[in-house]
């Protein structure tokens, strides 16, 4: 396999099995002589950096890959650990459920926007230097969260705290994945980017393991955690990691700032009216003009793009069909995989009045079909391709999260204390997004083959990363609004009107049982116990609508795999070759 093919595996964080490597673009390449592909590159630039630094013996790099892997874990659990213990955060600082909402959003729609600059960053400043700078920046949003005091700034102070952990995890990916790629030897390249992705991806399971057990002691805890981590992390790459130098080809030293602010400020213009319309309104002039603002930034991105010599993100990349199919496949898997372990996390504390520990049984549940699938999505894609995969992923998430509406939704009828069922749609729900999550990564990829590490990366974990983003604004308004009908179609009857119904689900859409009793406590002890399991249902119903949607959203990948080509193509150096 070349360097490029190789590279166009792993650069993107996808560790596919030792199959995949048979890919067409190989056979292609062998077919052009060196002067054709001479020609190519001179008629259209675009940068394929080779491993552009001399490897390192194997015993240091594995000390420089527990470094990177340390690193690069801290943004992966701090995902699921933020989920789980949001009601605590939440408690801890008085806020609402809009405003934990988008404390959790925050940090993916922060990440979102500077992916693209953050890419081409590491590629310009060299990737030990961005590799630095990111965990650094990781680690003092990580204390800034740990410090905000309970006032009436708290939510202001968290958001922006989070907004600094989610530009650190931007800087950090690509600038990991340059590194570990540039000085790996080339016959152990495969296999320390497979190891190196493999451990990571499993840290995000210790996310709901650690939280259970340090919200015991702090919510603040769960942010703490970081900076020893952060702390080693910088002490072993400072050490360990030579002095680099930047990987961009002579003419292209620069940065398209604005370009990258445009998409940017396009990103965050598009996700603030849909999450706060439902709240302020959609005909409300502030909502209509921020989406004005997010389509007319989408243009101006894009006219830009087009009209300069370096790009944040090369245009012509997207005129390829299978690409730009495996991208929005990534991106509806995002919307659903990233709000997913949230919601989970509420319904155990809330509609089902478990603790921390338990609830976080159910994000496993998750998470064990996901990565078991992985495993034969990438065995199928590397047989068939992406068609079939991401047909089947289509049928198994829609039955998973169908199922899971259905058994959620029960606790009016008398939930049973055995969630056997429950835990099994969970299962299949997160086979689903997991059988699509790597071949949708590496069919991109694969056909981005002309693009830097940094430029792969950063598109990639772009479209992930605004999915996650996007969903947290569709499907927590969703939640919200339907937690507060059954609230007052519940208790209307006891005076609670429509307006004090929607306050009571934004006050503890995101608490536990515990801290939804507090908003009764004027009432008589015999009146909570009745009230409880109602509250308890409306958000078992809520939340049963969000997987009902979630469902809905994976059916999409279905018409994805009917528009899928047969026989894809892939842009290389600017011009399309068919795939024999």
């Amino acid at each position: 396999m070349t360097q490029e093919a190789s590279r166009s595996f792993y650069s993107h964080g996808v560790a596919p099995p030792k199959q995949i490597t048979a890919i067409p673009i190989a056979r292609t390449r062998k077919r052009d002589s060196m002067q054709d592909r001479e020609v190519k590159r001179q008629e259209d630039p675009l940068p394929v950096i080779e491993g552009s630094q001399p490897p390192i013996n194997h015993k240091k790099l594995s000390l420089i890959m527990i470094g990177l892997i340390v690193a690069v874990s801290m943004t992966n659990i701090d995902s699921t650990i933020v989920s789980l213990s949001s009601q605590a955060v939440q408690s801890g600082l008085g806020l609402t459920a809009s405003g934990i909402q988008w404390i959790v959003n925050a940090y993916m729609l922060a990440a979102a926007a500077t992916f693209p600059i953050c890419g081409h960053l590491s590629d310009l400043a060299g990737y030990k230097r961005i590799m630095l700078s990111g965990t650094f920046l990781f680690g003092m949003g990580s204390l800034c969260c740990g410090l905000i005091p309970a006032n009436s700034l708290s939510l202001m102070l968290m958001i922006f705290s989070r907004a600094l952990q989610g530009i650190g995890s931007a800087m950090m990916f690509p600038a990991a994945i340059g590194i570990l790629f540039s000085y790996s030897a080339e016959n152990r390249r495969a296999g320390n980017m497979a190891l190196f992705f493999a451990i990571t991806g499993a840290m995000t399971c210790l996310g709901p393991i650690l939280g259970s057990w340090l919200i015991q002691y702090s919510w603040r805890d769960i942010f703490f955690i970081n900076l020893p981590l952060a702390l080693a992390a910088i002490a072993m790459i400072v050490s360990m990691i030579p002095k680099d130098s930047p990987t961009t080809e002579p003419g292209s030293q620069h940065i398209d700032w604005a370009g990258g602010l445009a998409v940017g400020l396009a990103m965050i213009a598009l996700i603030v009216p849909i999450q706060q319309g439902s709240t302020v309104g959609w005909s409300d002039w502030r909502i209509i003009a921020s989406f004005g603002a997010s389509l007319v930034l989408f243009l101006v991105f894009g006219f830009w793009d087009s009209h300069v010599d370096n790009p944040i993100i090369k245009l012509r990349i997207f005129r390829n069909p299978p690409f730009d199919i495996s991208q929005l496949a990534m991106l509806v898997a995002a919307v659903i995989f990233q709000p997913i372990m949230y919601f989970l996390s509420v319904y155990g504390l809330l509609a089902l009045n478990r603790s921390t520990l338990m609830t976080s049984l159910f994000i496993l549940y998750f998470f064990l079909g996901f990565l078991v699938s992985a495993l034969l999505g990438a065995q199928l894609f590397n047989r068939h391709g992406m068609k079939p995969v991401l047909l089947i992923a289509g049928l198994i998430a829609a039955t998973g999260f169908s199922l899971m509406s259905l058994t959620a939704g029960s606790l009016d009828k008398g939930l049973p204390s055995n969630t056997v069922w429950l835990s099994l749609s969970m299962v299949v729900a997160g086979a689903g997004i997991g059988f699509m999550f790597s071949p949708s990564s590496t069919d991109a990829v694969n056909r981005a083959i002309n693009a830097s590490y940094g430029e792969v990366t950063a598109i990639n974990q772009t479209f992930k990363n605004f999915g996650g983003a996007l969903g947290m604004a569709m499907l927590g308004p969703l939640c919200t609004h339907y937690f507060a009908l059954d609230i007052h179609k519940a208790l209307g009857k006891y005076g609670v009107s429509a307006s004090r119904a929607q306050a009571i689900a934004d006050t503890i859409g995101s608490g536990t049982s515990a801290g939804a009793q507090s908003q009764f406590a004027s009432m008589p002890q015999s009146m909570r116990n009745m009230i409880m399991p109602l509250i308890r249902a409306s958000y078992a119903s809520g939340s049963s609508k969000v997987f009902l949607a979630m469902g809905c959203l994976s059916l999409l990948f279905i018409p994805l795999a009917l528009l899928y080509p047969r026989k894809g193509k892939q842009i290389f150096a600017g011009k399309t070759i068919k795939n024999q």
